[in-house]
């Protein structure tokens, strides 16, 4: 069977509301934690990786891979790596934004290199995504009752026009020294964001009731 689509579930609390994510998944892996995590969400991993510093060792899963305490990945990274392994072309984190800052950190640095690899990748939690776009042309489906944000990741990105939004942009440079593409909103069916040199974190957020 041909492996497209990798769910990862990460150390954070996982909603089962978020199923629409690894529904059509091809592959499971948990990240140390992630394995309670997806269980508890009705979700039994393909995979279960990790150092096992924040929890037991998984005695009943179908495969598990133990890792060193120090080491230079993040199990989290480590298990994009086994991802890309399988030849996954499509990648999901859960459970990776929120909790400690240093984590999210580095799962949202991870989003940049599966894009640099080529592959199609988020970070997912209920009411959030993000994802990071290069350079090029992308469309983004419009979402009634959520914001669109746009945040660059390195120190600039530039030639950005963002058309079908309430707040559009023409050859504009987004650069981290000013939050000018937080809380856009989408003003036709679909959001058009093109980048002539960088990339962009694109943040889906939804809008408080």
């Amino acid at each position: 069977m041909a492996v497209n689509k990798c769910v990862i579930f990460a150390g954070r609390p996982v909603s089962k509301e978020l199923c629409t994510y690894w529904a059509d998944a091809d592959y499971v892996i948990a990240a140390d934690a992630g394995y309670e995590r997806a269980l508890q969400a009705g979700v039994e991993p393909d995979l279960a990786l990790g150092d096992y510093d924040s929890s037991p060792v998984p005695k009943d899963a179908k495969e598990v891979i133990c890792l060193p305490a120090e080491k230079d990945d993040t199990d989290t990274f480590f298990a994009v790596k086994k991802a890309l392994e399988a030849g996954c072309r499509e990648i999901v984190l859960l459970g990776a934004l929120g909790g400690r800052l240093d984590h999210t950190m580095a799962n949202l640095q991870t989003l940049i290199f599966l894009q640099q690899q080529g592959v199609s990748a988020m970070a997912a939690e209920q009411g959030q995504e993000i994802t990071v776009l290069g350079e090029g042309t992308h469309y983004i489906s419009a979402r009634p009752g959520w914001y669109l944000s746009l945040f660059s990741c390195g120190e600039q990105a530039q030639g950005v026009t963002l058309r079908g939004v309430k707040y559009p942009l023409q050859n504009a440079d987004i650069t981290y020294l000013w939050p000018v593409g937080v809380s856009n909103e989408f003003a036709a069916e679909r959001a058009e964001i093109t980048v002539s040199k960088g990339k962009l974190y694109c943040m889906l957020c939804k809008m408080e009731e």
